[in-house]
């Protein structure tokens, strides 16, 4: 039980990872042809990484501290974006939950 609570806190902090850091690069387009492609490129751009160097079955997973640094970091943007998109409350909520998922 309580792997399968460790398992979807994970995917829901990274689901919205994506969703905030996509939202962020919305809110950067002044038009809603630009803001949609600036989502989806940051989305893109926000999967693409964790997909190559943290996901479980990634040939190229980081490994150790390298992991644990680049999950910081990735964490630390998801809070960045939310903070700049939904407030100061929403951001450190998520941020508390990503650092409690580490």
């Amino acid at each position: 039980m309580a792997l399968a609570a460790t398992h979807a806190l994970a995917f829901a902090v990274e689901a919205w990872l994506v969703w905030a850091v996509g939202r962020w690069g919305f809110g950067l387009g002044g038009a809603p042809v630009a803001g949609w492609a600036l989502a989806l490129a940051c989305g893109a751009a926000a999967i693409t990484l964790w997909g190559r160097f943290a996901a479980p079955r990634s040939v190229r997973r980081l490994r150790g501290g390298a992991l644990l640094s680049f999950k910081i970091a990735a964490f630390a943007a998801g809070a960045a974006a939310t903070l700049q998109t939904y407030g100061a409350i929403p951001a450190a909520g998520y941020l508390i939950l990503s650092l409690a998922q580490l």
